[in-house]
């Protein structure tokens, strides 16, 4: 009975370890978001809608967190400026320009495919799309600068080029959005 028993036991787990492979996961996959949560640094100043299924990572120093899930990544930057902001079009076009020497001359191999100037009650700023290497990988870029009382706001969204324009649709657009300067307490 007991041999039996072992018998049995032995043609089960055989039966198991067959040449078939669990295929790894796919760690780099980027999910629609599944809703959005508030995020707010309310000493910094600055609040924003994130993906409720996104890692939130705390940041130092200048940056204020990055928020990630698989290969797409959105960091918040904060400067305090001293200098006048850029507040009507000719500034924010010549604030453009000058971000995209500054990006050109870090990395050479950035390709700007578009830009524009966001000028709302409120907000004022400048929003680059393009194309970036980022640690050795090619990643598409949605670079939005946003001015006022007294700082610089950034929000850099990327994810690799084959994934960027769903992702941009459907997470890098509504947080971009939804980000907002606010008096700080």
């Amino acid at each position: 009975m007991r041999l039996a028993l072992l018998s049995i036991v032995a043609a089960v787990v055989l039966a198991g370890c067959g040449n078939d492979r669990t295929p790894p996961p796919d760690t780099g996959r980027i999910p629609a978001p599944s809703g959005f949560r508030d995020v707010k640094f309310p000493a910094q100043g600055v609040t924003l809608r994130a993906p409720a299924n996104w890692r939130e990572i705390q940041g130092s120093g200048d940056q204020l967190t990055t928020i990630a899930i698989g290969d797409a990544q959105i960091a918040i930057w904060r400067y305090e400026r001293t200098e006048p902001l850029p507040v009507n079009r000719a500034q924010l076009r010549a604030a453009k320009e000058a971000l995209v020497a500054q990006v050109q001359s870090r990395d050479p191999s950035f390709d700007l495919t578009s830009s524009r100037l966001v000028i709302k009650p409120g907000t004022r700023a400048v929003e680059l799309i393009g194309e970036s290497t980022i640690q050795g990988e090619r990643r598409a870029v949605r670079s939005l600068h946003v001015y006022g009382r007294g700082h610089e706001v950034v929000l850099d969204a990327f994810a690799p080029p084959r994934d960027f324009a769903r992702v941009d649709e459907e997470t890098f657009g509504p947080v971009s959005r939804s980000l907002k300067l606010i008096a700080r307490s």
